[in-house]
Parts: structure tokens; C-alpha cells; sequence
């Protein structure tokens, strides 16, 4: 059996090189070098769980935002392909539900890839984040483009 944690990474650096690690381990997902880059730098801001191995490695990570103090945003998140279905994705998920709570939002939401853009590897995050609690809010084409539709996942806390 696999062993990992989940912890909350405190350093910048640490956040900014741990997503990059995953990130760029998802081509299917995260495929545009710029977009990664941007990630990147994003990430040193914000609050980042990640799941690391018994190695030291990163195996997944999960940043977030919180909105108006009511409302989480996951803004990136990304599980290793070895890791999937094996319980990161869905730790990572619950260590940021439960700052949400404490923070005092009653809401999560992520955006991803729209169903309209039929790409498979998409269907798989979209089914995650359902199994999570998630439900379709939106598909907004003019939020990335018009080939990249996003939707906007909802779930309310707590209930």
C-alpha cells in the first residue's frame, strides 16, 4: 500500500516547485507551459496542501482562495497519474473543505473544462468533483474561450 500524508506547505518556494511537479506530470490537463508558469507563481500566495510520499515528493497538490469570506475557490489542483483513485485527490479536497468551514465559508467551488468542450480526460475531474459534493453551477464560454468552455462547480458546506 502506498504511504503518504497530506500536510499544509507554509515555504513559497516549496508551493511553487511542488505544483510544478504535478502539474507538469498531467499533460491531458495541464498542458500549456505558460499556463503552468503561471500556476506557479500563483501558488506562492496561497494556501497549498500537498500530499506528499514517504520520499519527500510531492504526489498531489490542492491551492485555494476564499472569496468575499464566504465562499472557498480551488484554484489549482492536481493528482499524480500513479496516485489517482487512491485516496489523494479526495484528502486534499477534505483538508481544504475543512479550512473553508473554519474560515467560515459556506460554499467551495472549482472551475473547470465544461462538458460542451467533450474532452475525456476532463470527464474523470468532473465525476471527482461531483463524488465530492460539487454540482454543475454554469458553463461560461467567454470566461477562457470559446474551445474551452468553463464550468463552475458549487458545493455547500456543511450540509
Amino acid at each position: 500500500m502506498d504511504s503518504w500524508k497530506i500536510e499544509k506547505v507554509e515555504d513559497a518556494e516549496k508551493r511553487s516547485a511542488y505544483t510544478r511537479q504535478v502539474l507538469e506530470s498531467l499533460p491531458d490537463w495541464f498542458g500549456n507551459a505558460e499556463g503552468v508558469a503561471e500556476y506557479c507563481e500563483e501558488v506562492k500566495s496561497l494556501p497549498l496542501w500537498a500530499a506528499v510520499g514517504e520520499a519527500g515528493e510531492p504526489l498531489g497538490v490542492l491551492a485555494a482562495t476564499i472569496h468575499y469570506g464566504r465562499t472557498g475557490d480551488i484554484v489549482v489542483m492536481g493528482v499524480k497519474p500513479g496516485q489517482h483513485r487512491k485516496g489523494v485527490g479526495r484528502a486534499l479536497y477534505q483538508a481544504a473543505e475543512a479550512y473553508f468551514i473554519e474560515q467560515g465559508c459556506g460554499y467551495a467551488m472549482v472551475k473547470t473544462l465544461s462538458d460542451a468542450a467533450d474532452f475525456a480526460p476532463y470527464e474523470s475531474t468532473r465525476r471527482f468533483y461531483r463524488g465530492m459534493g460539487f454540482e454543475p453551477l454554469v458553463t461560461l464560454r467567454e470566461m477562457w474561450d470559446e474551445d474551452n468552455p468553463c464550468l463552475i462547480m458549487l458545493n455547500k458546506l456543511g450540509g
